[in-house]
């Protein structure tokens, strides 16, 4: 390893090239003195002590620290005299890298290295400034360009600092120069400081750095180049050796090659190797492929019988997905050569337990409909139902196709509830049914108490004594008996008041009556707050008054100044208080009236989100009496990562919310009038029950029951006993996953998984999206009865309802791509931890409560935990992209693809596997290697089987 002069300020900073050279640790301390700073700005209440001047953005509210730090001048950077020079990010930028001579030509570059340092804090940055409604970004802005200023001022100082100390320029033009003129130097500079040198050969290098000699240096230097090759060349022939004799190639059979074809060995070698990983990844897909589509060809194949015999042709693609050179070209194996390495043994087996549903609607038993989130871990509960009754289930993503952004009651903020693609133009609240005076439990107070205690400098000194047996009392209940704990605790804690969602839109008049009570409260306070005057002894003509001097709509001294004796300066100052300070003035108005004006949604506006919903699942008649909207959530303790269980269609959020409004919005008589003449009536009988599926407990909670008749709430006692038996078998299938041990029936599996969902020192409470393979756009028939492990995405369509496509349309471009997402964020924290991924959670802490890090100091972890992805040392999750399949005809899909661009680009890049089913045909298409190609249909008898354990762990660790 050495530096080439055209790697600097390309691939490598002047500080890295300093490093490599001399020893230094000037990239490392950079990183610690950004991190910290990120720490002070970015806090969003954590600490008590907060930075100050943040309002005026990162880069000014840092300037402003870093010339006063005392600490900063100790170590010898002369950061305030770098600062002296500019007042803005822009021109700091370009004073430093004028300084360091960095050539023009060469800055993007060097902004990408730099950037590329700490990329989990630069990827926040990032966000944050894209992120125009957060609130925290609102109060205290950031951008890149502060990120990158404030860096760059940081590596100019310890530069400078380091070249006062070594005595040499670190300058770009006078590096480059050294580079060039000892290259000798170089390469033993960075071989000794890299720890990669010979070790018989460390102390004689350091000798001959040491006396400056150049032609003692470069001697040393060919001979330790040649030794080190020599090494190097003899390890390689024994790694050449072996694999030929493991090939059954002798040795002697070997050396009778000539050179030349050893060479070609041995590009051979290294180019398999460079592509040896995604040999193994498509092997792995091949056969998951190959399984599912066999075994629900066994499934449909009794429905099908019958049918004409597949064309033989194969569809030509479109221009813009033409093939680019054959499917089964080198290195990619024929389907039917792939080894069987993926489906578990009882893959094929039926879950038992109950009565078919087949039985119960020959017995005339009603019919339930479930609508369930696409999430992986709702197959276990859609399957479980199904065996259990006559259950008929349906796959949506679990926003139910209403974007909207939730104020919860008690919060002052919005959450949008949809995916991170869409940006919600509708606001839901929640409203008390009844005021209540707000009251703190004991338990609530003693959390304020530890965390403002934790929060400041004198914490190691009050902490255990002010709230040591209380905190105590919590952590020893929740480590040793944390069901009976939380039990206990849940009836001392207080709760929050029943509420109910505010769906409709507001008449204009109400909402101006609103911003009128509003500024009149402003002003009860104002008036108070000013002149000590308490609301009994103004009137409301007063109060009406003011607010109209102060919104310009009446002139002249009030009658509040005339009856208390306030002079006309003191009158003008608190008039102009409230237009400032309490915002009673017309701008303000007209902000409040705009975001009144996002409240709810209106009665066309709720039948068109219902009825898409409907039609793009295929549930447009033959409707149930019950039809259960079941959102999901998870539930664990001291959890970060807590919203990666939770629903990516909902932002990471619970869809409890969603599951509410859509049930609200499908039960209004309105809603159903203009559904019914779209085509979709809805009969009176149905009603929509919302629900919760918690996915850590695999229990399911129904709610608003208050709001339905009599008749069907005498029907959903039978239906709780079933989610509640379909629960347990679900949480008996999550304890084998988890090796639970002592799990013997459904019964202790159900408490298992609810002990772990309240113990905090779980650091697994559920897989969570682990092991996610595939996503299936199509009818249920296609998997129903099939145990598909909880690995797929299950999203109802039936193009038969969809002429035009553009229900797939939404459904490829928002629900796929989520998750595409959530399936490429498990693969690459598969196949490196530790970049990619979060490393051990055992080692984490929360900073600023916006992110995770590694330790006291470390870059923003990015990725999902080590305990979410690997079990033990081997990875659980299976890293394969996302398999998708599409039942509809070739054509159609064909036609939604050309007009999405995005969604186009993954598949053809490789980023998704797109399977076409064409129910016509019985043809499964495949594109792969720039072109469409056939593969079979048909039952496969050894669908079920289960390969050895070692095989996939050995071909997965690769």
């Amino acid at each position: 390893m050495t530096v080439v002069p055209e790697e600097v300020g390309r691939e490598l900073t002047l500080y890295d090239v300093v490093d490599r050279l001399f020893g230094s640790r000037i990239g490392l301390t950079l990183n610690e003195l950004l991190i910290k700073g990120c720490m002070d700005f970015f806090d969003e209440g954590q600490s008590v002590w907060r930075m100050p001047g943040r309002k005026q953005g990162l880069f000014r509210a840092w300037s402003h620290i870093a010339k006063r730090n005392r600490r900063l001048r100790m170590r010898g950077l002369d950061v305030g005299a770098i600062l002296a020079r500019a007042d803005d990010p822009e021109s700091m930028i370009h004073h430093v890298m004028t300084r360091l001579q960095i050539p023009e030509r060469l800055w993007m570059d060097y902004f990408a290295l730099e950037l590329a340092k700490l990329h989990g804090w630069a990827g926040f940055v990032r966000w944050r400034s894209q992120a125009h409604h957060y609130y925290w970004q609102q109060r205290n802005p950031a951008d890149l360009v502060d990120f990158v200023a404030i860096r760059l001022v940081l590596s100019l100082a310890l530069i400078e600092d380091a070249a006062r100390r070594i005595k040499r320029d670190f300058r770009y033009a006078s590096l480059v120069a050294f580079v060039e003129r000892f290259p000798h130097e170089c390469l033993l500079r960075c071989e000794l400081n890299a720890g990669t040198i010979l070790p018989d050969y460390a102390h004689r290098v350091e000798v001959a750095l040491d006396s400056a000699s150049q032609p003692r240096i470069e001697s040393l230097s060919l001979e330790y180049r040649l030794e080190k090759t020599s090494r190097e060349s003899r390890t390689r022939a024994a790694r050449i050796r072996e694999l030929y004799e493991r090939a059954g190639v002798s040795t002697a059979q070997l050396r009778a090659h000539p050179p030349a074809r050893l060479r070609r060995l041995i590009d051979a070698v290294h180019e398999f190797k460079a592509g040896e990983g995604m040999v193994w990844t498509r092997a792995l897909e091949h056969t998951y492929m190959q399984r599912l589509l066999a075994r629900m060809a066994q499934r449909t194949g009794a429905s099908r019988a019958g049918r004409a015999p597949s064309r033989p042709d194969t569809p030509a693609a479109p221009a813009t997905m033409r093939a680019a050179e054959p499917a089964n070209r080198p290195g990619n194996p024929p389907d039917t050569a792939v080894p069987d390495i993926e489906m578990p043994a009882d893959a094929v087996a039926g879950v038992g337990g109950g009565p078919s549903a087949g039985d119960d609607a020959a017995r005339g038993e009603p019919k339930v409909q479930t609508l369930f989130c696409i999430d992986v871990r709702s197959e276990r509960l859609r399957r479980q139902m199904e065996a259990l009754g006559n259950y008929e289930t349906f796959g949506i993503a679990g926003f139910f196709g209403v974007p909207v952004a939730f104020i919860e009651l008690g919060k002052g903020h919005e959450t949008a509830l949809c995916p991170a693609i869409v940006t919600p133009k509708n606001v839901a609240l929640e409203m008390p049914h009844k005021h209540e005076q707000h009251r703190h439990s004991l338990f609530h107070l003693a959390h304020e108490v530890v965390h403002d205690l934790k929060s400041t400098v004198l914490a190691p000194y009050v902490t255990v004594e002010a709230v040591g047996l209380l905190f105590g009392f919590d952590m020893v209940g929740k480590t040793l008996a944390p069901r009976a704990y939380n039990t206990w605790r849940r009836k001392l804690d207080s709760r929050k008041p029943p509420a109910a969602l505010m769906i409709d839109k507001i008449t204009k008049d109400d909402a101006l009556e609103l911003v009128a009570n509003l500024q009149e409260e402003m002003i009860v306070r104002a008036v108070e707050q000013h002149f000590g005057i308490k609301r009994e002894a103004i009137t409301n003509a007063m109060i009406r008054e003011l607010r109209e001097i102060a919104l310009g709509e009446r002139h002249g001294r009030s009658e509040l100044a005339k009856r208390f004796d306030v002079d006309a300066a003191a009158e003008a100052l608190f008039i102009s208080s409230l237009q400032i300070e309490y915002r009673v003035n017309p701008d303000q108005a007209k902000l409040q009236l705009e975001h009144l004006a996002k409240l709810g949604f209106r009665i066309k506006k709720q039948a068109f989100l219902i009825g898409t919903a409907l039609r793009s699942i295929g549930l447009t008649e033959d409707f149930g009496r019950i039809v259960l909207v079941v959102g999901h959530g998870s539930s664990s303790e001291n959890n970060p990562y807590e919203s990666a269980l939770d629903c990516g269609a909902c932002g990471g959020d619970h869809g409890l919310v969603n599951a509410r409004i859509f049930a609200a919005m499908a039960n209004r008589r309105e809603v159903r009038t203009l559904l019914a003449e779209q085509g979709i009536a809805i009969p009176d009988e149905t009603w929509f029950v919302p629900a919760l599926h918690d996915t850590t407990t695999d229990e399911v909670t129904l709610y608003d029951l208050e709001q339905l008749p009599p008749g069907p709430l005498t029907r959903l006692d039978r239906i709780s006993e079933d989610l509640r038996a379909a629960g347990r078998l679900c949480a008996r299938e999550r304890c084998r996953e988890l090796a639970e041990p002592g799990i013997t029936s459904a019964e202790q599996a159900a408490r298992r998984v609810k002990r772990n969902a309240l113990d905090w020192t779980q650091v697994r409470p559920e897989w969570g999206l682990s092991k996610n393979a595939c996503f299936i756009i199509g009818g249920r028939r296609l998997s129903e009865d099939l145990d598909l492990d909880g690995r797929a995405f299950l999203h109802s369509y039936d193009y038969r309802l969809d002429e035009k496509g553009y229900l797939l349309e939404n459904i490829l471009s928002g629900p796929l791509v989520v998750g595409q997402w959530i399936n490429m964020e498990h693969y690459f924290s598969t196949v490196d931890n530790e970049n990619f991924g979060s490393g051990s959670k055992v080692y984490h802490n929360i900073v600023g409560r916006f992110g995770v890090m590694t330790g006291n100091v470390s870059d923003l972890r990015t990725g999902l935990p080590a305990q979410t992805m690997l079990q033990g040392e081997r990875p659980y999750h299976q890293p394969l992209r996302l398999i998708t399949l599409i039942e509809a005809s070739f054509d159609h899909v064909m036609h939604v693809l050309e007009r999405l661009y995005k969604v186009r680009e993954l598949v053809e890049n490789g980023w998704i596997r797109l399977l076409i089913l064409d129910p016509e045909t019985d043809r499964v298409s495949l594109y792969e290697a720039g072109g469409w190609q056939t593969l079979p249909f048909a039952p496969d008898p050894a669908a079920g089987q289960k390969p050895p354990d070692s095989t996939l762990e050995r071909k997965v660790s690769v």
